[in-house]
This record gives structure tokens, C-alpha cells and sequence, in this order.
């Protein structure tokens, strides 16, 4: 703490300037990598290295729950290590009060960073604090979420976006991540996003339970340093006060006449993520050479956006789809193209609007389940509202509860595409694929 501050008076209270050294904080901080470093580890691991590489992330609050579990435990190996300089582990009786405490330190200091993962029924325990806290301002909030499907009936503990779907009303940044490199590369850069001072919204980076969680391959764990650089071109020092460091003693209640404020508020920062996260992900790119934040995933996708059939889904088993492109084109004499979702929430309507403006017919693959259409058919059909040709709309389900989804299974809903291209088609009920086979259909 510093006795050298001055006071600066905003709309939310007055701040003290300097009252926390941040130099110092920045100064304990004990680098994980100081050069660049090749290694195996899977998702969970990947994202707790992006944490403990982060000097502004000193407080790490958690409670496990499978399959985000590995990540409390790697984070905490290596802070009882000592290898993190003065990192602290906070481990708390339940995740409501893990969110609870996520709020508290947030607030006490907005610019550090408090981070924590968790899943399924983890996240379900923590709604009580997460709807607040899209509200709040308080992007210096971190939250992993690791897929998982169902939390009791019946109980299922593999990848399936259930969780993260159910709570897209909660106020938060939504990113979906597949494979390892991607997961650490976006944990990096979410904190820019929602810490930058036009947005000031918390974010949920997340990435399928077991399929990537559990799954390892090779991972580039950049110098520490050259990760502080760049996030501290985009996280500046806050500009409202936190409990530390200011007054905010102008309290939370309101009444129905100034809600309608914050709500307009909170969506116009929500939105300015349109124009901000394609910047930050361009920076990445050009300082640590891969791809960076992106609204969405091209995976196999011609540069002229002119396709027969256009797929999109989201998670690993997109990969899967792109690489049977090439043979199933050749199979069918049609152009395919597919498309990773990436950015969820606040949803780039415009952005799928000008890919999918060509395309005869659109699959989309939900792998969460839903009583209409599906989650990600809903907004991908609303992104397809103004073309004037609107492509025909076929709603798939596969995967659920972490299927895997087989060669077969993309096949037989291909086949279920391309079989109303060229037809005058109003709707396509949509139908539950498994196994290559159709179990259901509406």
C-alpha cells in the first residue's frame, strides 16, 4: 500500500490514485516460462499455466468439480511450490461461495485479475453471484468454465455445452475454445476484452470437459514477460473505484425507474466487444504469431464465401468435419464450407451474415439439448434474417452428453443437408443424430 495518493472524483465515487503499488505486485510475480517453451499438457493444464503466467492474477479462489478439477490442482502444485512468487490459493466449502468470493476480491481491487474454473453444477451453484456480476462492471472477473453435461439426472460428467448454453443470459463474455494451444491462447486474451475500460464485463472462456480437458497434445507456453507486455498494452489501470482503492459507498439497490439504465448500459459495453475483440485478437496474432480472438473459426472455408453447404458447430468435433471436407466435396460435387463458432456471447449476427450470404443450405450442429431448434440454430437463423436469399436452415443434434461424433454421424447429416438443396423447402423439423444413424426427428 502507498500513503502517496491523491483523490480523483468519478460518477461512482471518489478514487484513490497509487494507493496500491501495482509495481510491486507486478514486481513478486516469479515468471513460469522465461523463454518461449514446447510441452505436452491438456486443456485444464493449459489454462492454469495462462493463469499463473499472469502477474495482475494473485488470488485463486476454487472448489473441484470433475472435469475442471485438474486445473485447481495444477494452480495449486505450483503456487505450495513457491514457484509463483506470492500467489494465494483460496479453497472455499461450495461454488456459490466461490463466486461469492470472485466478487469481493474483484471488486476490492479492479486491476487484478481473480480467476477461477469450474462445470456443470459448479456453474448452476454460482448463478446467484453470476447474474450480478454481468451487471456489475467487474471484467476482471475470469471464469473457466469446462463443459459438462448434465449435473445429477442423469449424471453425466463428459463435454457437452449444456452448462454454458443455460447461462447466456447471465451477462457474460461467451468463448468457446477447442484444443490445447487455443484454450491457453484465449485465456491470455480474455482479460483485455473484459477488463478494457468500454466494456468492463466479466468473461467465461470455455472448452469441452474430457475431449479437450483430459486430452493432451503439444503446447507453446510463451515467456511471461512477453505475455505481460501484451496484456498491459490492452489492461490499463482502472478508472472506477474498487473498495481498496476508492469510495463506492453509493450502494447496488434500485428501484424499477433506474434499472432500465443499467440494462441499456450494460448492452452497450456488451457490444463494443463487436469492435474490440477483433483488435486484441489481431495483436495477439502479430506478437505471438497465432491466430487470436476471432468471432468465428474458419476452419475449411473458401475466401470468396461462396459454398453449396455451409456447416457450423462448435468444439472439437468441428475439427473432425473439416478434415472430411475435401472427400465428401468430391463425393458430392458441392462446395462445402465449415465454421467453428467461437464468440457466443454477445453473438456476431453480422459476422455469420456476411459468411453464410452464398450458401444454398446451412447445418447447424448442436451439441446441447434444447426444446426448440437449438441454441446455436436460433442465432445463427436470426444472423440469416436480413440476406435476401436466405440459405435453408437444417437443425442437427449430435453429441450430446460428449458422444463422440462418428465419421457416420457427420455423413448421415450431410446427407440430410444436401437433400434439400435446390427444393422449396419451409421448414426442416429438426432431428437427433447418433451413430450414423436418426434416432429422432421433430
Amino acid at each position: 500500500m502507498n500513503s502517496d495518493s491523491s483523490i480523483c472524483e468519478t460518477a461512482a465515487g471518489a478514487l484513490y490514485s497509487n494507493i496500491i503499488n501495482l509495481d510491486k505486485v507486478k514486481a513478486a510475480h516469479k515468471p513460469l516460462a522465461q523463454e518461449q517453451l514446447t510441452c505436452e499438457a491438456d486443456g485444464n493444464t493449459a489454462a492454469a499455466y495462462a493463469c499463473l503466467q499472469m502477474w495482475r492474477c494473485i488470488l485463486f479462489a476454487g472448489f473441484p468439480i470433475t472435469p475442471s478439477t485438474k486445473w485447481l490442482e495444477t494452480v495449486a502444485t505450483m503456487v505450495a511450490s513457491g514457484k509463483c512468487g506470492t500467489k494465494k490459493v483460496k479453497l472455499l466449502e461450495a461454488e456459490h461461495a466461490v463466486a461469492d468470493y470472485l466478487a469481493g476480491a474483484a471488486a476490492a481491487c479492479r486491476d487484478l485479475i481473480c480467476a477461477t474454473a469450474t462445470s456443470s453444477v459448479g456453474l448452476d451453484h454460482m448463478t446467484e453471484c453470476t447474474r450480478s456480476l454481468g451487471a456489475s462492471g467487474l471484467g476482471n472477473v475470469l471464469l473457466i468454465n469446462v463443459f459438462r453435461a448434465t449435473a445429477n439426472y442423469p449424471l453425466c460428467i463428459e463435454g457437452d455445452p449444456s452448462d454454458t448454453l443455460a447461462h447466456r443470459d447471465d451477462g457474460w463474455i461467451q468463448i468457446c475454445c477447442r484444443g490445447v494451444q487455443q484454450i491457453y491462447d484465449t485465456i491470455l486474451q480474455a482479460p483485455c476484452l473484459g477488463m478494457h475500460p468500454e466494456i468492463l464485463t466479466p468473461v467465461m472462456p470455455g472448452y469441452y470437459g474430457i475431449k479437450d480437458s483430459h486430452r493432451s497434445s503439444r503446447l507453446v507456453v510463451e515467456p511471461d514477460a512477453k505475455v505481460h507486455a501484451f496484456q498491459d498494452r490492452w489492461i490499463g489501470p482502472a478508472k472506477l473505484p474498487g473498495l481498496i482503492n476508492g469510495d463506492t459507498a453509493m450502494g447496488n439497490c434500485v428501484t424499477s425507474k433506474f434499472f432500465q439504465g443499467f440494462k441499456i448500459d450494460q448492452k452497450r459495453r456488451m457490444e463494443r466487444t463487436f469492435e474490440l475483440l477483433p483488435q486484441i485478437g489481431a495483436d495477439f496474432e502479430k506478437t505471438f504469431g497465432r491466430s487470436g480472438l476471432q468471432f468465428v473459426e474458419r476452419l475449411y472455408w473458401p475466401e470468396d464465401d461462396v459454398v453449396d453447404l455451409a456447416i457450423v458447430g462448435m468444439g472439437p468435433d468441428i475439427g473432425t468435419a473439416a478434415s472430411l471436407i475435401e472427400k465428401e466435396e468430391s463425393r458430392r460435387g458441392l462446395k462445402i464450407g465449415v465454421l467453428g463458432a467461437r464468440l457466443l456471447t454477445p453473438f456476431p449476427r453480422d459476422e455469420y451474415s456476411k459468411r453464410l450470404k452464398n450458401a444454398k443450405a446451412v447445418l447447424i450442429v448442436n451439441q446441447a439439448h434444447h426444446y426448440g431448434a437449438g441454441h446455436l440454430t436460433l442465432d445463427v437463423t436470426e444472423a440469416c434474417y436480413t440476406l435476401k436469399r436466405r440459405p435453408t436452415i437444417v437443425s442437427c443434434f449430435a453429441g450430446m452428453g460428449g458422444a463422440t461424433l462418428s465419421d457416420e454421424t457427420w455423413q448421415k447429416m450431410m446427407d440430410h443437408a444436401c437433400a434439400t438443396i435446390g427444393k422449396e423447402v419451409k421448414r426442416i423439423p429438426p432431428v437427433i443424430v447418433h451413430e450414423g444413424e436418426v434416432l429422432w426427428q421433430s
